[in-house]
């Protein structure tokens, strides 16, 4: 009785979400005194985060699909090593498969490969202190790539846009009785007027950075103090948003790029001084309302916005040459801070500013109270950092369709001779096209991530908080979640349970566990941990049974998940069956169970040319 009692204690402790590596000084918030709940400080090399992998973390294999992407997301992009997760992007063709509900392949392929990892449906809390030390990749002053890190309601997963309607992002938790207030109601898929809660999937941007040269100057802007001032931003910048519905009614918000006026915006975030951005003193670290974004059209007709509550601030270029560390403090129900990697308050949005916007009281958004999950990845896009074009330059005008007429870029491979005909336009891109070299490409590094919570103001560690569950919904709905539905029939896999190529003990163990073991080729973990590789603690949904070691008798039978690089032949494209079709029973699904030693049959081709 004794030695079980002992054996269940250490699993609960390796069962938690916090890194054992990480020290015992940074276990509590030296700002608010809040407890650590949860930690990843990368120190183990060979992590994989490929989807069955690893317990809080999936890296995406499919393409980006939002703001003009011209990139494919590739989990072997992401990768440990000298105790830091590197998110790569690199110049190298790739090439998949989709299929139709009957089963009809096609073929797409983009030239650009990055990455994207989340703990979506894994790892999810309700309020705390987020701190992060990064590296952002590349150069500070060479636009073209788009690093982020940032927050998801559980309800929505990233890129997987079906999951998106109706819930991104929503949060807003009252029936009103206005115009706006029963439009806005129509339009939330799971509003309060239906007899619950409203739900949704609100975002919070921590940070988006745009690197480059170019400066933003703007003439006679209003300041808060009543006057009006010539003010100039220049990059590199990082964005900080607040991304929430219902927004500003369609015939009164700001239109951007122009800078709001009274009474069409959030008064707070005024143009330049504002109390959201540190009042009148804020000289230092310069930082004004995002005048590019003020959010989209989520609905045509009758037309509803969501608002983008966006910062943009200037930082040191050490960012790009230095770990850094970024804080952000979410309050559910009362506010958001977000404080720069000096130490600096950037940015603040309070219930109070969102009461104060124009238009209808009870059509307010609500600062975030639903449960949200971790987001980093790195974007490549014409849409952010890109320098522009003359589309009136000689250059242009002898080279139809190189640019467009509202000064794009339309010829984006770096790699495409045929891209860099205008040196005034595209050398930076020539330079680009260097940093993303498929050999030594440039990488987002993060040295850790931890959440901080005090449960006594209502954090939460979980994604079913009571009465904002969201797992009987994704699982209800899981099509919604899967790339690739027709022959994908579960978004997330169980963690499969050892069965990684090894060939030594050596290979099956990591700074945290050190008794796994390597046996005909393949690792075997002990009790508590998981993954191919023995380095991933049993904890949350995923991980499946941890209390003995992995079966010893199934050792050799399993192999390593195919690598999703380009050039790889061992992948395999698998023709739906019948099944796949069926109507779905929203009571019928369930999470996977099981040891997690089921080989995954691939269905998504990635290869060079």
């Amino acid at each position: 009785m004794r030695l079980t009692f002992l054996l269940c204690s250490c699993i609960a402790v390796r069962a938690s979400w916090i890194d054992e590596q990480t020290p015992t000084a940074a276990r509590t918030d030296p700002t608010t005194g809040y407890t650590l709940v949860f930690s990843d400080e990368f120190d183990d090399a060979r992590r994989s985060f490929t989807d069955g992998h690893d317990t809080k973390w999936t890296a995406e294999d499919r393409p980006g699909v939002t703001n003009a992407a011209l990139h494919y997301y590739n989990s072997s992009t992401i990768t440990t090593a000298d105790g830091k997760l590197a998110i790569a992007s690199k110049r190298e063709w790739a090439k998949w498969t989709e299929y139709d509900a009957q089963g009809n392949p096609y073929h797409f392929e983009r030239p650009y490969q990055s990455g994207l990892v989340s703990t979506w449906n894994k790892f999810c809390f309700t309020g705390g202190v987020i701190e992060l030390s990064m590296q952002l990749p590349g150069s500070p002053n060479r636009g073209g790539l788009w690093p982020a890190f940032w927050m998801l309601g559980n309800l929505a997963r990233p890129g997987y846009l079906t999951s998106t309607e109706g819930m991104w992002p929503w949060s807003y938790d009252t029936c009103g009785t206005s115009k706006e207030a029963v439009q806005a109601a129509a339009g939330q898929a799971a509003s309060a007027c239906q007899g619950g809660r409203g739900r949704g999937s609100p975002e919070i941007d921590i940070i988006e950075a745009q690197p480059g040269d170019y400066v933003l100057r703007y003439s006679n802007v209003p300041h808060v103090d009543g006057t009006r001032r010539d003010v100039q931003l220049g990059r590199p910048q990082i964005s900080s948003s607040l991304q929430v519905a219902p927004g500003i009614a369609d015939s009164l918000r700001a239109i951007s790029p122009a800078m709001p006026q009274d009474g069409n915006w959030y008064p707070d975030l005024f143009p330049f001084g504002g109390d959201a951005y540190g009042g009148l003193n804020a000289t230092e670290n310069p930082r004004m309302i995002n005048n590019y974004w003020y959010g989209q059209l989520i609905q045509e007709d009758p037309p509803l916005w969501q608002d983008g509550l966006s910062v943009t601030w200037q930082h040191s270029e050490r960012y790009y040459q230095q770990q850094t560390i970024i804080r952000t403090e979410w309050e559910p129900g009362q506010y958001i801070r977000w404080y720069n990697g000096e130490g600096e308050l950037m940015y603040e949005i309070t219930q109070e500013m969102l009461n104060a916007r124009p238009g209808a009281a009870d059509a307010v958004p609500q600062i975030p109270y639903e449960a949200m999950y971790l987001i980093l990845n790195t974007d490549i896009s014409p849409r952010w950092g890109w320098n522009g074009c003359d589309p009136q330059s000689p250059c242009s005008l002898a080279n139809p369709g190189f640019c467009s007429a509202d000064s794009q870029l339309t010829c984006t491979d770096c790699g495409n001779p045929g891209c860099l005909l205008c040196p005034e336009a595209t050398t930076w891109l020539a330079d680009l096209c260097r940093e993303l070299d498929a050999t030594n490409p440039v990488a987002f590094q993060i040295d850790y991530v931890r959440i901080y919570q005090n449960p006594s103001k209502g954090h939460s560690v979980t994604c079913d908080p009571p009465g904002l569950e969201t797992r009987e919904y994704i699982d209800a709905n899981w099509e919604k979640y899967t790339f690739n539905p027709f022959v994908n029939e579960a978004p997330l896999s169980m963690v499969q349970r050892g069965g990684g190529v090894c060939l030594a003990n050596s290979d099956c163990q990591g700074s945290q566990q050190t008794e796994g073991t390597c046996k005909n080729g393949s690792c075997v973990c002990p009790a508590g941990w998981t993954g191919p590789q023995c380095l991933s603690p049993c904890a949350g949904d995923y991980a499946g049974p941890c209390t003995a070691p992995s079966d010893a008798s199934l050792v050799g039978t399993v192999s390593p998940a195919p690598s999703m690089l380009s050039g790889d032949d061992s992948t395999t494209t698998t023709t739906p069956s019948s099944e796949t079709n069926a109507p779905i029973d929203d009571d019928s699904f369930a999470v996977p169970t099981g040891s997690g030693w089921v080989a995954v049959v691939i269905l998504l081709v990635v290869w060079g040319l």
